[in-house]
């Protein structure tokens, strides 16, 4: 299965569900004031990691951790664990999430909320911001250069936080072409859901060290993420890997006690 074409091609076909939703969903958008800063809560500089658990109900690799799935609950385990924002997978058939679950967090998060999808028009992204998300990602992979941009710029003109997520050299100098302050590198192949840490590794060279740069995908211990900490990134978005513990609060102080070692 190749689950990016699989999403992105509903993707086209859900837009025509809401698209006549677009003016009364834009007009709110414009009205909000709100918005919590996710960029510069994820921020912890370049000596150690923030945390940002994803919540998702369905794991595509882990199918078995969504029976135990309590939405509020979950969110309460990674603030306690010192979460410096939550991002939440809204796709609903891979990951059946939803746009009532960022709802539902943002109105009682105390900590910024990005809303995680493939976002590929406008009235996606009015419907991230009357769902009370802080931020987004937007995806090279799935948007030429002549829709990415304008829609980078509609989205931060709005007040969110935009995420460029990319996963090649080719995505990052797309992101890198809009002057992006904040970046995802995701080390999971968007086609076959394989993870390699090697892909943060390689990319982040690339990148200015003016911009604020998570890394996502495969990280499934203390020691990822202290490869990801020294390869230069500022924090780490934990998934399946975070879902499945049954303590997750001791998992994430592994990942915030880590340090760049003296030279």
């Amino acid at each position: 299965m190749d689950y990016f074409l699989s999403i992105l091609a509903r993707k086209n076909t859900d837009l025509k569900k809401i698209l006549p939703l677009e003016g009364k969903l834009r007009a709110s958008a414009i009205l909000r004031n709100d918005y919590a800063g996710f960029r510069t809560a994820v921020d912890m500089g370049e000596t150690s990691l923030s945390v940002i658990p994803e919540i998702a109900k369905n794991w595509p690799l882990s199918p078995t951790l969504t029976s135990s799935f309590d939405l509020k609950k979950q969110y309460q385990m990674y603030l306690q664990g010192g979460a410096s924002g939550i991002s939440i997978s809204v796709d609903p058939e891979v990951f059946h999430g939803s746009w009532d679950m960022v709802s539902t967090i943002s109105r009682i998060s105390a900590i910024p909320v990005l809303a995680r999808d493939i976002f590929i028009h406008p009235v996606q992204v009015c419907q991230a911001i009357v769902s009370g998300a802080d931020a987004i990602n937007l995806m090279p992979a799935a948007l030429t250069e002549s829709e990415l941009e304008p829609l980078y710029r509609m989205a931060t003109g709005l007040g969110l936080d935009v995420m460029l997520e990319v996963h090649t050299l080719q995505e990052l100098e797309a992101a890198l072409d809009l002057d992006a302050e904040f970046i995802c590198l995701n080390n999971t192949d968007l086609h076959t859901m394989q993870s390699d840490l090697s892909v943060t590794e390689k990319l982040i060279e690339e990148i200015p060290a003016s911009v604020t740069v998570l890394a996502c995908g495969g990280i499934n211990s203390a020691s990822d993420a202290q490869r990801m900490l020294e390869a230069g990134v500022n924090g780490v978005i934990l998934q399946d890997s975070l879902a499945a513990q049954d303590i997750p609060q001791d998992f994430m102080a592994d990942i915030l006690s880590l340090r760049l070692a003296e030279e």
